[in-house]
């Protein structure tokens, strides 16, 4: 078991960094036993749907079959991945769209995809979630947290991916009494890739929140910022103010260095 201080940004949680993430009671199938029984035929037929009406008798079948699994799957590629991965991008409009989106986001989340980018698929999660309110939070909280514990699919391919996860577990569980703990290993994982070397950052200013690769959505960095600021800094139920200078941080309203969020945090060498 490695018991390294700084929590390992490119494999699963081990040491004692793990109970952090185990406190949540992390579960695999607690967001999609929550979301999967919410959508009824209109919202499966609004997804099959998305492809501009490509195969939707196809992809309707397939989407109840993923509807009606209690597992989520290994591999989504062709198929109904495409309608899941666009109903990804939309822009809900009310409960019904929320929770079109965050049933496809978990299910790209944890299976290997054609594009092979999970973090694509976790700012939506976090978004529609969020916006749903409890239990979807909850359940959220329980699914990322094994996520981030596990790795599954294409998480261990990018060394960049593993902290938003850990972004994602925090943002989502910020009124916990175990938040403070979450952002401490934020904070030591976002030191410890900004200054690696070997990974492909490029400073952003005022935010840690930096882009990955030419590739990345600056509408999906965004969503990260407003997200920062929505669950940390605007909620009034974040009892901690040091998640609320972190927050500020991550939207970038704040410029604090993460050396300095390091200190805040009690995290200083």
């Amino acid at each position: 078991m490695d018991d390294d201080p700084l929590l390992p940004h490119d494999r699963p949680v081990t040491g004692p960094d793990r109970d952090v993430i185990a406190a949540l009671s992390p579960d695999e199938r607690a967001l999609l036993a929550w979301v999967a029984p919410q959508l009824d035929a209109a919202a499966i037929d609004t997804i099959a749907a998305a492809d501009y009406g490509f195969d939707v008798p196809g992809h309707r079948r397939e989407l109840t079959e993923l509807v009606r699994s209690p597992w989520l799957p290994e591999q989504l590629i062709g198929g109904a991945a495409e309608v899941l991965a666009l109903t990804r991008w939309t822009t809900p409009r009310d409960r019904r769209g929320h929770l079109e989106r965050l049933f496809a986001c978990t299910l790209l989340v944890r299976a290997a995809t054609s594009d092979g980018d999970p973090v694509n698929s976790l700012a939506p999660l976090v978004d529609s979630a969020w916006e749903l309110g409890e239990p979807a939070r909850d359940a959220a909280v329980r699914y990322l947290a094994w996520c981030r514990l596990d790795l599954p699919a294409d998480w261990r391919d990018d060394p960049t991916a593993a902290v938003f996860l850990t972004l994602a577990v925090l943002l989502l569980s910020a009124r916990r009494a175990t938040a403070t703990a979450v952002a401490v290993r934020l904070v030591e994982e976002l030191d410890a890739v900004l200054t690696d070397p070997d990974l492909p950052w490029r400073q952003r200013p005022r935010s840690p929140l930096y882009v990955r690769r030419d590739t990345d959505l600056a509408s999906t960095r965004r969503l990260w910022s407003s997200l920062a600021t929505r669950c940390l800094v605007d909620d009034p139920a974040v009892a901690d103010p040091r998640l609320v200078a972190l927050g500020r941080v991550l939207s970038g309203d704040s410029d604090t260095p993460v050396s300095e969020l390091r200190g805040l945090l009690g995290t200083a060498p």
